[in-house]
C-alpha cells in the first residue's frame, strides 16, 4: 500500500546555485520574502480550490488529465478529492493518511515510515508556507513580475530516489500556491494547477476524518 501511495503522489530553503528558470531572476530580498510568506500564511486558517492535474509520461503521447477539489485546514489537514475522470480521495490529518477509491479504503500511519513522513510533509509545507524549514530539500528561490518560484531539490537519499525536483509557484499578490510541478528521477512530471482559490472558508472537521 505504501508503494501505491507513493505512485499516487508522483502522478497525482536556502538559496543555492541552480540553473535559472526561463523568465525568472534570483530573488532580490530572500529575508523579506520569507517574512511575507510567513505573514500571509499566518492569516489563512483554511484554503479551498479546484485543481487540474496533468501527468506527462515519456512512454505516452497523450497527457493524463484529472480534476478535483482541494481543501487545507490548519493544522496539518489536507483533503484531495479527484472527481474526473474517476473518483479518488486522499485525506491527510497529522500523521494519518486515508486513501479511498471506488473499491476500498486504506489507512496508513506515516509515523511508521520516514519516506511517507517526507511525502506527507511536502504537501503540508507547500500549503502552510514552511518549505524553507524542510530539511529533506534545499530550496532555490526565483521571481518575476507575476509570481515566485521555489525549486526544491532533494537533500536525502530517500527523496532523491523519488524526485529530481519539485517546483512551487506562488502568486505574487497573495502568495497562494498556484502550481506544483513534481519531476521524477526518470524525467516524467506532474503539474497540479490550483484554480478558484478561496481563503478562510469554514470547513467541517468531518472532511478530514481518516477513521
Amino acid at each position: 500500500m505504501r508503494n501505491a501511495l507513493l505512485i499516487f503522489f508522483l502522478s497525482c530553503f536556502t538559496a543555492l546555485a541552480a540553473a535559472q528558470p526561463k523568465g525568472y531572476s534570483p530573488l532580490k530580498n530572500p529575508d523579506a520574502f520569507r517574512h511575507a510568506l510567513q505573514q500571509a500564511n499566518a492569516s489563512k486558517t483554511s484554503v479551498t480550490s479546484d485543481f487540474i492535474q496533468t501527468r506527462h509520461l515519456s512512454l505516452l503521447e497523450d497527457k493524463i488529465i484529472s480534476k478535483g477539489q482541494f481543501f487545507f485546514k490548519k493544522e496539518n489537514r489536507i483533503r484531495i478529492a479527484y472527481t474526473e475522470p474517476y473518483t479518488y480521495l486522499l485525506v491527510m490529518n497529522g500523521g494519518e493518511i486515508m486513501v479511498q477509491d471506488e473499491q476500498k479504503t486504506s489507512r496508513i500511519n506515516t509515523r511508521n515510515s520516514k519516506v511517507m513522513q517526507s511525502v506527507n510533509r511536502i504537501i503540508i509545507d507547500c500549503m502552510s508556507g514552511n518549505v524553507f524549514r524542510n530539511a529533506d530539500f534545499s530550496v532555490a528561490a526565483w521571481e518575476n513580475s507575476n509570481s515566485y518560484l521555489l525549486s526544491l531539490t532533494p537533500a536525502t537519499d530517500a527523496m532523491k530516489k523519488m524526485f529530481d525536483r519539485i517546483d512551487v509557484y506562488l502568486d505574487r499578490k497573495d502568495l497562494d500556491v498556484t502550481r506544483l510541478t513534481m519531476t521524477e528521477t526518470g524525467g516524467d512530471f506532474t503539474n497540479m494547477d490550483f484554480k478558484n482559490i478561496r481563503h478562510n472558508t469554514a470547513l467541517n472537521d468531518a472532511l478530514f476524518k481518516t477513521k
